[in-house]
């Protein structure tokens, strides 16, 4: 695989990674808005939609970019926390802690490579299996 088809695999999962959490950020707004104006604590709903974004952009650059991409992929999860974390850091306006930083960075970096690795054995093992179906 060439560097170029690497790179196409890393913004395409950045990408989908950007596109879930645009997405998820707007369904949630739509829920705000036709609810009955009451009050609502989305923090639990953005962290699932947060971490999962990482994770399918991580399994699409795995997909796309196989067994060697899933050291580019933990770079989504970098990238996607580093740009949360700034838009946190610009609208709240507080200092991040250490526990804070691990969450936004470390975690997200890990999911991202972890989706990246289960699709890359995945498209392994559906090879294997096509290779043995046809020699025997």
């Amino acid at each position: 695989m060439s560097i170029t088809e690497r790179g196409f695999a890393l913004l395409l999962g950045l990408g989908i990674s950007f596109f879930l959490i645009i997405a998820g950020a707007l369904l949630a707004f739509a829920y705000a808005i036709l609810s009955n104006q009451v009050t609502f604590y989305l923090s639990s709903y953005f962290t699932c939609v947060f971490f999962l974004s990482v994770f399918c952009g991580g399994y699409a650059t795995g997909k796309k970019g196989g067994i060697r991409s899933w050291v580019s992929a933990g770079l989504i999860g970098l990238i996607t926390g580093g740009a949360v974390l700034l838009l946190f850091n610009v609208t709240a306006s507080f200092v991040p802690g250490i526990k804070e930083l691990l969450a936004m960075l470390f975690l997200p970096t890990i999911l991202g490579s972890t989706g990246a690795l289960i699709a890359a054995n995945t498209a392994r093992k559906q090879q294997h299996g096509l290779g043995i179906k046809l020699t025997s």
